[in-house]
């Protein structure tokens, strides 16, 4: 098993944060299939197979500036069903309250990266901002204290869902 079928089993939130950093290293290597060989030292392996399929996939889908493959894109829309399901008519109080304390963190970074004309669903809002945190991190650049405390608020409502995802999708 590769690392990406196994965030994809149990954490999907993880699983789609991790294509999107691949995809950004694909964008990095130029789409140069040498250059992702020797990220994994000349060792072939599921890991490298499964990069050099990324990125002939997104050769193939046009993203090679920007965007995300299409199962990346279906499994958002996913998570963003099962979202609109415990929130609605299947409600998960447990799920709803936790969401409830991430909204307001959601929205206020959305406006500051876009149009308030433009809707972002809130789980596509999660994983912005994961991200986004992420990317600070991997930099070693410094994140704001302001900005750390929402995150706990964002990843307990990342982690509630990936493990509605597993109940759901996965009947575990």
């Amino acid at each position: 098993m590769n690392t990406a079928l196994d965030k994809r089993a149990n954490h999907i939130v993880e699983y789609l944060l991790y294509v999107w950093q691949m995809e950004d290293v694909v964008r990095a290597a130029e789409f140069d299939s040498g250059v992702i060989r020797a990220m994994f030292n000349g060792q072939d392996g599921p890991d490298l197979e499964w990069m050099l399929e990324l990125a002939q996939a997104m050769k193939k889908e046009g993203l090679q500036d920007h965007g995300h493959v299409a199962h990346a894109m279906e499994t958002l829309t996913e998570l963003a069903l099962l979202h609109d399901l415990i929130t609605g008519p299947m409600e998960d109080s447990d799920y709803v309250k936790i969401f409830k304390d991430a909204d307001p963190l959601l929205l206020e970074l959305q406006e500051k990266k876009r149009s308030k004309d433009q809707y972002q669903h809130p789980v596509e809002q999660m994983l912005t901002a994961l991200y986004g945190w992420l990317v600070l991190r991997m930099k070693k650049e410094a994140v704001s204290v302001e900005t750390e405390a929402a995150m706990v608020a964002i990843r307990k409502m990342a982690n509630t869902l990936a493990r509605g995802h597993i109940r759901v999708y996965e009947g575990r």
